[in-house]
């Protein structure tokens, strides 16, 4: 949410009876980092849940105080974010810098909240425009995280994991205690048992555990990268040509398997837009030749070792079942006409062979 100056609006998701920083309290701050401002403030309010508050003041159009609820947020995670952005912009990338203060201190706090400052960056955000060639756009995007990996693959290593990982947590899911594909798959589970669908839930479950048991086995062997690792539209640079630029927002930041990281940003889609029922195998055929076609094409820019291609196998069987999107899309679709139609789809999904999700 974009708010005037001095008229700091917060959005629909900040926790009511939270203080909200003012401008009388944003301007101490500032001078505190040897920066002075007379100039507008406005406030950007991306936070999340009462847990993942983010509050992203843009003084001057020259530099962002960012106020955040985010216990893994600490000097030395700054430091590691600061290296990070530097790859990127040794890349080419354009990402914003993080800043300290004249006693080299990046973390100040405020009412319990802590902030960090960084620069602007004045271009615009694919989200906030109206895209031309989305897919272009995302291919862009998949591509410069390929050759990021090549060029940075196991680089300086980050103790904070990115929000993709499986078995090493990141710090959204060491609250719950398991990585977030798992929640994922048991909510589908779960809403399995409430349809009485015995039989697909166990042949589900079957499958998933042999996947998660092979996964295990290898994940530790597979090459790594630290990543931004949010790379929706709403955290994309473009330029004026509307060509991916660069990254903003490094909360999500850390350190994947590379492998696991470009399945998830290929994905499946499961022709979602259509609403009306159409066979259970075109919509697996349709997300399997969507898949392929994106991960060959990044699968060109990183090479990948026989270990990871073996691997993306079974990643991407965790995708395709239990990503977030993909699991918002079966669980609305099962209370609609489509229902038999995804239980059919599962099934497929259960009982299809890895050779399916291999990518040449």
């Amino acid at each position: 949410m974009n708010c005037p100056q001095d008229s700091f609006q917060t959005g629909d998701r900040f926790p009511e009876g939270v203080p909200v920083p003012r401008r009388a309290d944003i301007i101490p701050i500032l001078r505190d980092y040897g920066v002075s401002c007379t100039g507008a403030i406005r406030l950007i309010d991306t936070t999340r849940s009462p847990s993942d508050i983010r509050l992203n003041y843009i003084i001057g159009n020259k530099w962002v105080l960012r106020f955040c609820v985010a216990p893994d947020m600490t000097e030395s995670r700054l430091d590691d974010l600061s290296r990070l952005v530097q790859r990127y912009l040794e890349s080419g990338i354009c990402c914003p810098r993080f800043l300290t203060d004249p006693f080299g201190k990046y973390l100040h706090s405020w009412n319990g909240m802590k902030c960090y400052l960084t620069e602007y960056i004045d271009m615009p955000l694919a989200g906030s425009e109206n895209i031309k060639n989305k897919q272009e756009l995302v291919h862009e995007i998949q591509a410069s995280v390929a050759c990021f990996a090549q060029r940075n693959k196991n680089a300086d290593l980050s103790p904070v994991m990115g929000m993709y990982s499986l078995f090493n947590l990141s710090p959204f899911d060491l609250p719950g205690g398991i990585d977030e594909k798992q929640e994922n798959f048991n909510t589908l589970i779960s809403l399995l048992k409430d349809l009485k669908e015995d039989a697909l839930t166990e042949k589900l479950q079957a499958r998933h555990e042999d996947i998660r048991s092979k996964l295990k086995s290898v994940y530790r062997e597979l090459p790594k990268c630290v990543f931004q690792g949010d790379e929706n539209f709403s955290n994309i640079l473009i330029d004026a040509d509307q060509h991916f630029a660069g990254f903003i927002d490094f909360n999500l930041a850390g350190t994947e398997v590379i492998v696991n990281q470009l399945v998830n940003l290929a994905g499946f889609d499961y022709d979602e837009e259509n609403k009306e029922p159409e066979t259970a195998s075109l919509r697996l055929n349709k997300a399997l030749l969507s898949y392929r076609e994106q991960m060959s094409a990044m699968l060109r820019i990183y090479q990948a070792d026989d270990l990871e291609r073996r691997a993306l196998v079974w990643y991407a069987w965790i995708v395709m079942i239990a990503q977030w999107p993909v699991l918002c899309y079966f669980r609305y679709a099962l209370g609609t006409d489509q229902k038999s139609e995804i239980l059919s789809l599962l099934s497929l999904i259960a009982e299809l062979p890895e050779e399916q999700l291999a990518v040449i």
